[in-house]
């Protein structure tokens, strides 16, 4: 059983519960309902450990004696229960955590119109999404996409900067966006011909001018009209 379902799976169930989310309602529940699953898991290992213990009288410190001492899983070793819980719940969380951001950036590009194979491809030439003027089979003009989750860190700067023209992503933490870290993306957009899109929240808190930030709910539109002109509104 896996420790959390697939990513395709948890935006599934997100979907079958609302149809018409907006992106970004779509990725927050979609991270919501992640962590629920984690939740859940980290319970039931919680109640498999304590399931076969008496606690009466030591408790506690038969508790901390169990939880501390070494366990092997599935042939690995781990120095205590805790580091084996953590170690596979960030090893599920992190891969599950992205793949929902790159599937909620094609669920705009599709509602846009647009068509995997066709217009637009994902994982490919070294980025997350490239999309097509006029299309793929006849392409005069290619944009690529980098897609990150809530954080903005030292990897989306390297990934604009060599994988990617335009970046999208569903950061929540507005102190990333410091006046450098904005000034950097400017330029590199303009270079790239791109824009970096952010979620509406946190573009209008940003307290410094920029020409190349959009809302990210207008990444699909603006995708179809590059693979409609081969040009970025």
């Amino acid at each position: 059983m896996p420790i959390v379902p697939s990513a395709q799976r948890i935006v599934n169930e997100v979907l079958r519960g609302n149809p018409d989310l907006d992106v970004n309602s779509l990725h927050e529940d979609a991270y919501r309902l992640m962590k629920q699953y984690r939740s859940t898991y980290y319970e039931r290992r919680v109640d498999e450990l304590l399931s076969d213990l008496d606690l009466a009288g030591d408790a506690r410190e038969r508790i901390k004696e169990k939880l501390l001492e070494p366990i092997v899983v599935d042939g690995t070793e781990y120095s205590n229960f805790m580091e084996e819980v953590s170690r596979r719940v960030s090893q599920a969380f992190q891969p599950i955590s992205g793949s929902i951001a790159e599937i909620c950036a094609q669920r705009e590009l599709e509602r846009a119109g647009l068509q995997k194979g066709v217009n637009f491809t994902r994982r490919e030439e070294r980025t997350d999404f490239t999309v097509y003027f006029p299309h793929i089979h006849d392409s005069k003009a290619k944009h690529r996409v980098e897609v990150k989750n809530v954080s903005l860190r030292e990897r989306a700067t390297r990934g604009l900067a060599f994988d990617g023209d335009s970046l999208f992503g569903f950061f929540n933490q507005l102190g990333e966006f410091t006046e450098t870290s904005v000034r950097i993306f400017e330029e590199l957009c303009i270079k790239q011909g791109g824009y970096c899109y952010i979620p509406p929240d946190i573009l209008t808190q940003i307290p410094y001018p920029t020409r190349r930030f959009k809302p990210n709910t207008q990444f699909g539109n603006d995708m179809a009209t590059f693979a409609r002109t081969g040009t970025l509104p």
